[in-house]
């Protein structure tokens, strides 16, 4: 009958420390970029909902000459004053003095502004498509040229 022998080496007793230390820095690294993934797109979603919004309801305390919300503009007497204009979603402000200010704006001279989705067009089609186009931010645009008159 055969014997079978078996070695049994003290040294061998399974993972030496730096296999341990280099597996678990790879897991890290491999759980790093997915989550990097993940965290990329669950932010860029939220980001491409804010276009053409209130961009005040961003802010955790409003200026003081902020308005609110307002649909009829006639109704509003006061100057110096910023409101946010739901029929055109713009963010507005009426001029204190209107006689320094020039605009294209029909109407009570003021500024308007919106919200801008900042993206590259991947696809070329001029429009943002989720999954295919890249966001770079937000960016507040003015909607029409204005300037201010400075006597010389």
């Amino acid at each position: 009958m055969k014997r079978l022998f078996y070695s049994y080496n003290k040294t061998q007793n399974g993972f030496t420390l730096l296999e341990l230390v280099i597996v678990i820095v790879c897991i890290g690294f491999l759980g790093l970029i997915v989550l990097d993934r993940v965290w990329k797109y669950r932010i860029y979603d939220k980001i491409a909902l804010l276009n053409k919004t209130n961009p005040l309801d961003l802010f955790l305390q409003k200026p003081n000459n902020y308005l609110g919300e307002i649909k009829d503009i006639q109704s509003i007497k006061e100057k110096g004053v910023w409101y946010f204009d739901k029929s055109d979603k713009s963010l507005s402000y009426i001029v204190s003095y209107p006689e320094n200010f020039q605009t294209s704006v029909k109407g009570i001279k003021r500024t308007r502004h919106q919200l801008q989705l900042v993206y590259k067009d991947n696809n070329n089609n001029k429009r943002f498509d989720k999954g295919i186009d890249d966001i770079n931010g937000l960016d507040m645009i003015k909607k029409e040229y204005y300037r201010w008159l400075v006597e010389k």
